[in-house]
């Protein structure tokens, strides 16, 4: 709200215009003026205007700032890989149908694999039918009596494996080779953190890839669809050693961008929401569970 406020100018303003005749009087008039306010000084004490008052008059009477133009260039296009990035979040590595990932495991020195027994449950959002992945409450290698999601579900919980990896972007989309350049020479590595979600099955056939002196953390790893099934997936190695490792400014970079990922928080959820009975019988018996907190996208698992 603008505020009406008294300037210099306008004290100036309103004092009338003498005329030529009475100058004069009006000068000495003026001139005692002073005299008799010094006199009673004593009597009426001058009113100064609190700092406060005074700061917020300043505030109101300085200018706000000033606009700045919106004229940044903001364009893209289909083909703009920033547009599909995520930034700070661990995305799965899986190939496309007659495509191939190729990947070498983080050290487990650095984060080791997590495994969780879970269900995929169906249930409702936002009037929708979808499906959730929820941890599985009977422990793994549990031989006693299963918990209430087993019983209730009429199915034991599904175990399954996760792994920080560093995912190759720019190895041979198909073979997940890296050819040579006409100067003899390779590309440097591109790559990104994600993480691989594996069944028994496949950690059985990661096992037997390295050679005896060797381990899956290892080496390079090229992963494609199964040929013959209609789902799951093959793995095969690549190099014998992982291809980030020789390069050290490379590995600097590696390291760096796996840091956020080290504490093994954004592996675990991907594992499944965790809950306990009582979370589980409300979400079995289609009541909301705290907010109606879910997982994402089943994707994005």
């Amino acid at each position: 709200m603008a505020m009406n406020m008294q300037t210099f100018d306008d004290d100036f303003e309103s004092i009338p215009t003498a005329k030529a005749g009475t100058t004069a009087a009006a000068a000495t008039a003026t001139a005692t003026a002073p005299a008799a306010q010094a006199g009673n000084a004593s009597a009426v004490p001058a009113k100064s205007t609190p700092p406060a008052k005074a700061a917020a008059a300043e505030e109101e009477t300085s200018p706000k700032g000033t606009t700045v133009d919106d004229n940044e260039n903001l364009s893209t296009d289909f083909d703009d890989e920033k547009v599909y990035a995520r930034p700070g979040q661990l995305n799965r590595v899986r190939p496309d149908k007659g495509k191939a990932s190729r990947f070498a495991f983080i050290p487990k020195e650095w984060v080791a694999p997590q495994t969780a027994k879970s269900h995929w449950v169906d249930t409702t959002r936002d009037g929708k039918a979808t499906k959730v992945r929820v941890r599985c409450l009977t422990p793994i290698g549990a031989e006693g009596e299963q918990a209430f999601c087993c019983t209730t579900l009429g199915e034991d919980g599904k175990i399954e494996v996760v792994a920080l990896v560093v995912h190759y972007t720019n190895a041979d989309p198909v073979t997940g080779k890296y050819e040579k350049d006409k100067d003899g020479n390779f590309p440097p590595v591109e790559f990104e953190i994600g993480f691989v979600g594996l069944s028994g099955f496949n950690m059985r056939q990661i096992k037997k890839l390295p050679d005896e002196d060797s381990t899956p953390f290892k080496i390079d790893i090229v992963m494609t669809h199964a040929d013959g099934r209609a789902f799951g997936y093959e793995f095969n190695r690549k190099s014998n050693t992982p291809r980030w490792t020789l390069d050290p400014e490379v590995a600097a970079k590696v390291k760096a961008a796996a840091q956020r990922f080290l504490d093994g928080k954004a592996l675990r959820g991907k594992l499944g929401q965790k809950m306990n009975e009582i979370e589980w019988k409300a979400l079995l018996s289609g009541k909301k569970v705290g907010g109606d907190a879910t997982l994402g996208n089943v994707e994005e698992l």
